[in-house]
This record gives structure tokens, sequence and C-alpha cells, in this order.
């Protein structure tokens, strides 16, 4: 009994060793995406929302993804992490699909460039279906990312398939032995 005690202990010390993985996609209706970690662990909004609309499953002409704000400056997108959850990120990744020119930057904790890439235009159709996967990995924390440059990226920028890896599971999220197998595919 004492020999299972043991093991049982060794896994789950093992357990709380893994990072956690989160996933947006953003899937139709969009209205459960405000109790998902984008909209717990940012500032990220739907750009209908910002321009008045209280309907959460409005996606306007983007079946896909989501068009986001940040509540602020139209010119450029904020989104801002949590700092207790954006200090453990180590992966950042997310489609995107660019309607004017543009640049992601994504920053550190101390607000340090970590990763910078220009947005290429894609007016195919329907629009947010055709993201380009954008990664930026071996990060140590990213306190913020911002997409701008080039003219109004909010209602001009679809979002999609948002994933990041954290490099310790966060207490409103605890690894359990369900989560841990989808942990990494």
């Amino acid at each position: 009994m004492q020999k299972v005690l043991v093991l049982a202990l060794l896994l789950l010390a093992a357990a709380n060793a893994f990072a956690d993985e989160y996933i947006e996609t953003w899937p139709d209706p969009l209205g459960g995406w405000r109790d998902r970690w984008v909209a717990q662990y940012t500032n990220m909004q739907n750009y209908y929302v910002c321009g008045g609309n209280p309907d959460e499953d409005y996606r306007g002409n983007n079946p896909c993804g989501i068009w986001p704000c940040d509540g602020s400056d139209p010119m450029v997108l904020d989104i801002i992490f949590d700092p207790a959850f954006g200090a453990n990120i180590t992966l950042l990744e997310m489609g995107l699909q660019a309607f004017t020119e543009a640049t992601l930057t994504v920053y550190d904790m101390d607000n340090n460039v970590v990763f910078t890439e220009n947005l290429t235009t894609d007016f195919s159709s329907p629009y947010g279906c055709y993201c380009t996967l954008h990664t930026a990995s071996g990060l140590n924390g990213v306190s913020h990312f911002t997409i701008g440059g080039g003219g109004q990226v909010e209602g001009n920028m679809a979002i999609d398939d948002m994933r990041v890896i954290t490099d310790e599971p966060t207490a409103t999220q605890p690894t359990t032995w369900g989560t841990l197998k989808s942990l990494y595919r």
C-alpha cells in the first residue's frame, strides 16, 4: 500500500511539472468564447461588441474566427495578457488574415520585443478562413502583442486558432488526468 501511495505522489508531482496548452478556435456561435481562456486572460473583445452591438454571437462576415478589438485605438490592436498568466507563456501561436498592411509584434514581461513579423494582406474569401499561422516560441513570458502599422487594424484583421503553452499549470485551470492527455499533440 505504501508503494502505491508513493507512486501516486510521484505521478502527481510529475503531472504538475507538465505545461498547459490553451487553444481557442472561435467556433460558431461566438458567445461562449467569453467564458474561455482568451476572454479570461486578455483584454480581447469582439469588434462588433466594441462598436456597440451587444450580441457576442454576431461575427459579421467572418465565419471562421473573430474580428478582434481592444476597446481602444482602432489603428493598433494591443492584446494584453493577465500578468500572472502571461509570465508563464512559452509559446504563442495564432492564425491571422490581414486585410490591411500590418506588423505583428510580441513583447515579453519587460516590454522587450521578442518576435516581430510583417503580415501579408490576403483578401481570400470566406474571410477569416484563410489565416496564416504565426508562431513565437521559446518565450519567457508574454505581456502583450500588437498588430498595427498600415491602416485601421480593428475590423480588418481576422484571428483564428490561437494557442499558448504555459510552463506551469495555472491555478484557474488545474492539471487533471483528463487534461494531461491533451497537453501535447
